[in-house]
């Protein structure tokens, strides 16, 4: 009895209204057309909630078996975020030292660049990276990609927290050296996890909550938006004028009337907070 108070007390209205509303919105799907296909509404009826179970039952198999498994990317992603914070934060030389550590087999050789790595077990290969941004800049990719080449250098790879689609595959595409652009993801899973050396998280956030249907509310009737209420209300009613079955218009418009109506009411209200 407890158990089953406890797995009631974790549905949320908001998961029971969404459950509904796709439900609804798909009936009425599967039944128009049945009923378009068919001809007949009784059968057309039948064929479509027999339809809407099946779906339902398919979704609550699906969530049973790969409902863990994406709860799981997503903290594996967040913490992906955090590492790349990390790399961002640190210095060139803390990253050096950082994938010395996890390239040890291949001893690692400082070079004159604070981010090149050259090895001793193989002098045409290397490896660089760049976390000072988001995004790798194109002038640091290349003067990264120069240097290996003036230092004789055949494979050179690059890590960085993201490229630009268009960067990466003009780098890869260097008739003078084979460049391979490694990001968040392929360093976080080939490097971190595979050596089991990870950086030190400096960072951690916290889950940001869904929006209550409270504050949704007051976001909607914020005072702001009684002009873009009306004037969409004023749009609507003027087509209203103009297409011959007009209720629609009709009472959208009366709507976008009554929201401009109940944001004007709605007055600001003062704060104290300083920050």
């Amino acid at each position: 009895m407890i158990k089953i108070q406890q797995r009631f007390e974790k549905i949320k209205i908001s998961s029971i209204f969404d459950f509904i509303f796709f439900n609804v919105a798909l009936f009425l799907i599967l039944f128009a057309w049945s009923n378009f296909i068919l001809k007949k509404r009784i059968i057309a009826l039948i064929v479509s909630l027999s339809l809407l179970v099946a779906i339902n039952i398919a979704r609550i198999i699906y969530k049973s078996f790969f409902g863990t498994k994406k709860t799981k990317n997503v903290g594996k992603d967040k913490n992906y975020d955090l590492y790349m914070l990390s790399l961002i934060t640190n210095s060139k030389k803390e990253n050096f030292e950082l994938f010395s550590k996890i390239l040890k087999d291949k001893k690692p050789i400082k070079t004159r660049l604070s981010n090149f790595m050259m090895f001793e077990s193989d002098k045409t290969s290397a490896i660089s990276f760049d976390f000072e941004s988001q995004l790798l800049k194109q002038e640091n990719a290349l003067k990264l990609i120069l240097f290996a080449i003036k230092n004789k250098i055949e494979k050179l790879s690059i890590l960085c927290c993201g490229c630009s689609s268009k960067d990466k595959l003009f780098f890869e595409n260097i008739k003078e050296i084979k460049v391979k652009v490694f990001e968040k993801n392929q360093i976080c899973s080939l490097f971190f996890e595979k050596s089991q050396i990870f950086p030190k998280k400096l960072f951690e956030v916290k889950n940001i909550e869904k929006i209550k249907f409270k504050s949704l509310i007051k976001i909607s009737l914020d005072r702001k938006k009684s002009k873009s209420y009306f004037i969409s209300g004023l749009l609507i009613f003027l087509c209203s004028l103009i297409v011959r079955y007009n209720i629609y218009y009709v009472i959208m418009s009366s709507i976008m009337f009554f929201l401009s109506i109940m944001c004007k009411q709605n007055k600001k209200e003062a704060t104290n907070d300083l920050f």
